[in-house]
């Protein structure tokens, strides 16, 4: 930003003046974090569900109960979920907005409850993929709510971290699949993925069962004309109890005045209002690309179909197979939570441009080892025998892109999807987030499985174009948020006139003016 621009007056002071622990002397925060713990395992259920997904198709007993489902099979079995997203989709924003973010996410996780009932419990394939899609109809409504619910009631010098975190703890929901797939592979019944399938209910079940917990959003409150609900909140858990804060009559007042304005700018909103200004269009362009690299980054051939890939190396034992998983899912959870404790130290930016040209180098390296594997003379019809060097090879940079692609894209997707929405465009910005990417997930896990078995390594040259393509939207498209406030990023898209205009109307009305950065030292 221009050296002259103002500065919002709240939460990047925050930012800048609330470093290390010393939250963990707030009460306030510490319960406020803990709480908000409920709404982070929403990222759980989607990690939970690719990660088990992949280690069924590894199940000899899952096989047979399908009858061996080949490419085609499995991209619908696969699919279907994101489908019942699709199905859902329309419904999120309208539902997140008239009702509010805590009915949204316990009425997704009552839905997404009786998917798992039903996956656990299916009787043949049909069963199993109406199961699943009622799960996916019920998770696009829970993973909705759930951002917004951490980015609206997080306390500000927090708010990156946590969604940043939330985002990663797709990894444990990886890594409890992956293990618990791996430990019941030696059941010899059907209970060896019913177990596994039941178990994905662990999130949904907490959240309805501490559902009294959960707070609703001060931004929604004030939004809904509840002004007195929304400053109790802020009094109790971003300022300790302390009524009398300063610092929550600043925080109140920036909420009104960044609503009021917004509202004022575009008095109807809808899907429409992201093609009304060039700001918006901007938003609508990011939020495009983020949805679709996300999934298209070749991060969708490990989420889905390691399988596929590790026959191609000459891995088919299902314990070896059951194993990587389980140790992979692992290795993308430590880094992702060491990356997500980072977003407020690396520019956004930075982090997503050494995500994709990192990827992208790993794959090239992969495409390369594939095909000397695949072309080696030696090798035998169901891929065994090719040279154990070149597959271990492969297995190193499946590794390498998996920490690649958690840098950037893993840990960023949902934090910056955010942050560069305003609060009227909020929750259908991440509507059309959830779109983008279930559109992209239902292309890959009906294209991957397909090209994996006709092409071979040939197939990998696509993701190899395809990166590179990302690099460069990345660098002329995205901009910088580290460090801003959610309304202060509307200054960065929106331009100078409209970030004068907030930091002057929340200066004129807040009772007196003050130095924030004292205030918010004294109450960290």
């Amino acid at each position: 930003m221009a050296e002259n621009q103002p500065s919002l007056t709240l939460d990047s002071q925050v930012a800048r003046s609330a470093g290390g622990a010393h939250w963990l002397s707030n009460k306030g925060i510490v319960k406020l974090n803990a709480i908000l713990c409920l709404s982070l395992i929403s990222s759980y259920a989607t990690g939970y569900d690719g990660s088990m997904m992949n280690g069924l198709q590894s199940l000899t007993t899952w096989q047979e109960f399908f009858n061996h489902p080949g490419p085609e099979d499995l991209a619908i079995l696969n699919a279907i979920q994101n489908i019942g997203q699709l199905a859902a989709i329309p419904f999120c924003a309208m539902f997140c907005d008239r009702f509010g973010r805590r009915p949204a996410l316990v009425v997704g996780a009552a839905i997404m409850l009786l998917g798992v009932g039903l996956q656990g419990g299916a009787h043949n394939t049909g069963m199993f993929i109406a199961a699943r899609g009622i799960l996916g109809f019920g998770l696009a409504l829970n993973i909705t709510a759930a951002p917004l619910l951490i980015m609206e009631l997080a306390f500000p010098s927090q708010r990156a971290p946590m969604v940043s975190i939330y985002n990663t703890l797709w990894g444990l929901g990886a890594l409890s699949a992956a293990w618990i797939t791996y430990g019941t592979f030696r059941i010899n019944s059907t209970w060896a993925w019913r177990i596994p399938s039941i178990l994905q209910a662990l999130s949904s079940i907490l959240q309805m069962g501490l559902c009294f917990l959960i707070d609703e959003s001060p931004r929604w409150l004030i939004a809904q004309e509840r002004d007195a609900e929304a400053e109790k909140l802020l009094v109790k858990y971003h300022a300790n109890g302390d009524s009398s804060s300063s610092f929550v009559t600043v925080e109140m007042e920036e909420i009104r005045t960044a609503i009021r304005m917004e509202n004022e700018a575009m008095k109807s909103t809808s899907y429409l209002s992201f093609f009304k200004t060039r700001g918006n269009r901007h938003r609508f362009f990011i939020i495009l690309a983020v949805g679709f690299f996300s999934q298209w980054s070749g991060n969708g051939l490990i989420s889905y179909y390691l399988t596929l890939i590790l026959n191609s190396i000459g891995y088919r034992d299902q314990e070896t197979q059951t194993l990587i998983n389980a140790l992979l899912t692992v290795w993308g959870l430590l880094w992702g939570t060491v990356f997500s404790l980072l977003v407020n130290r690396i520019p956004r930016r930075t982090m997503f441009l050494a995500s994709t040209l990192g990827s992208l180098a790993t794959y090239i390296v992969w495409t390369a080892l594939e095909a000397t594997y695949e072309m080696s003379t030696d090798l035998n019809a169901d891929g065994t025998g090719g040279p154990q060097g070149v597959a271990r090879g492969v297995l190193a940079m499946i590794f390498l892109f998996n920490f690649f692609f958690t840098a950037g894209w893993g840990t960023l997707q949902v934090t910056y999807v955010v942050e560069i929405l305003p609060f009227n465009l909020r929750a259908r910005g991440l509507v059309l987030y959830n779109l983008f990417v279930a559109c992209a997930l239902i292309f890959n896990q009906y294209a991957n499985p397909i090209g994996v078995t006709n092409s071979g390594w040939k197939y990998y040259i696509t993701y190899d174009v395809w990166l590179a393509f990302e690099a460069i939207v990345v660098y002329f498209l995205f901009v910088e948020t580290g460090k801003l406030s959610l309304e202060e990023t509307a200054l960065v898209l929106d331009g100078q006139e409209a970030g004068d205009k907030l930091v002057g109307e929340v200066l004129r009305n807040t009772d007196k003016a003050m130095n924030v950065t004292e205030v918010t030292e004294a109450k960290i």
